[in-house]
């Protein structure tokens, strides 16, 4: 075994896996107009594909917490690094709605894997060393989801689809690679001696809801969801701007997220965390709203204030909503005795069966109604819905399960 790492060091990697896995993961985000063209699809059936991966997600959180629990994150991480990129590269060359299906699927499932493995590296460098990454490494998440998005924006109409995607995943592919294995002194190790292996049988009868907690974190964060998903897609299609122009609201709304969850830990000493979740939560529902609202009432002349007030919009959405998911996250594992990995698989399932229905719900909201602004209102209400659960947020609560 490889000497163990210094915290510092350790932090700076963690840092930077969440950075590439951010980058990573959304760089097709901005390219998601070029995505559906390439599919030949109508918003409806485009945003149901897209929420198929909800469907793998869910098979990967119901297990890989356990696969790690059994024999330890190594390999596990390095195999998850490995699907994530390698269905990512093939998801954009298939034209087939059937191929883009399955690929979405393994997409889905790379997603979570990669989610469950560093989420749970993080709360066992908290353990260890006392020190909370949560809230910085969703900050740099973000971080790395911001610069591909100014990357992916600059590189539509000069750089096709798939050479940027195809080059991407390998680069990043190797990059995680190489910083996984020099974790791997500190990496969580095989439980396969304890007394929990978790059979097939237990990652059923062992399943635990923390309803408070996931409710809120499903209303907390199906506006990071929806804005990802139909951002680009929105302002392009109501302003009729180029597309890559039209990732600017996004590209705002995660700077602005970023922002919120590096800077988070300073206000704390002025109020508990649940107030400031509170309080974030209403400043991000009415901004929100109210700036679609009034924007998609502008007259077509006034276009560029419309498109202003998508921008300032956003941007209030992500201040607003930017710590408020990493809390319920944190306040999840905190509330449960089961271990890290499997509390991580655990919370996700219950929220990715939330988002896939919602996912649904608004996509053929925007079909049926042919208005994603009206759509919007949907996460809006939600985010606004937060505040209703933000006790169990507070250090003395405790899971009723």
């Amino acid at each position: 075994m490889a000497k163990e790492l210094d915290h510092s060091l350790e932090q700076k990697l963690l840092h930077t896996l969440f950075f590439l896995f951010g980058f990573g993961i959304m760089a097709w985000v901005p390219r998601f107009p070029e995505v559906k063209a390439h599919l030949g699809l109508q918003n409806g059936a485009f945003g149901s594909l897209m929420s198929t991966g909800s469907i793998g997600a869910f098979f990967g959180l119901l297990t890989v917490g356990h696969i790690i629990h059994r024999f330890g994150a190594l390999k596990v991480t390095l195999v998850s690094i490995f699907i994530l990129f390698a269905s990512l590269g093939t998801v954009v060359h298939v034209q087939s709605s059937f191929l883009f299906l399955i690929f979405n699927l393994i997409f889905g499932f790379g997603i979570t894997s990669v989610h469950v493995c560093l989420n749970s590296q993080g709360f066992h460098f908290l353990e260890r060393s006392k020190i909370n990454l949560i809230t910085s490494t969703a900050g740099y998440w973000s971080a790395g989801a911001l610069t591909t998005a100014i990357f992916s924006g600059f590189l539509v109409n000069r750089v096709g689809l798939i050479l940027h995607i195809d080059f991407l995943c390998v680069v990043l592919t190797i990059s995680m690679f190489a910083l996984v294995i020099r974790l791997r002194s500190v990496l969580l190790q095989s439980n396969s001696d304890s007394d929990h292996d978790y059979s097939i049988k237990e990652i059923f009868t062992g399943f635990r809801i923390d309803w408070p907690v996931s409710l809120g974190m499903a209303c907390a964060v199906y506006l990071e969801f929806a804005i990802g998903d139909w951002g680009t897609i929105f302002t392009k299609d109501r302003l009729g701007i180029n597309a890559g122009l039209s990732a600017a609201p996004y590209i705002v709304f995660t700077a602005m997220m970023i922002f919120g969850r590096l800077i988070i830990h300073r206000l704390l000493a002025q109020a508990p965390l649940h107030l400031w979740v509170k309080r974030a939560t209403l400043l991000a529902g009415t901004g929100f709203g109210t700036c679609i609202i009034v924007a998609t009432h502008l007259p077509a002349s006034l276009k560029w204030w419309s498109f202003a007030l998508f921008v300032l919009g956003f941007g209030i959405a992500g201040l607003g909503s930017s710590f408020v998911g990493p809390s319920f996250f944190a306040a999840a594992n905190r509330r449960s005795s089961q271990p890290s990995a499997v509390v991580v698989g655990q919370f996700g399932v219950v929220n990715n069966v939330l988002m896939f229905g919602i996912k649904w719900i608004v996509a053929w909201t925007i079909q049926f109604t042919d208005s994603i602004a009206l759509a919007m209102m949907i996460p809006t209400a939600m985010i606004l819905a937060t505040v209703f659960f933000t006790d169990s947020l507070k250090p003395d609560s405790k899971a009723k399960v």
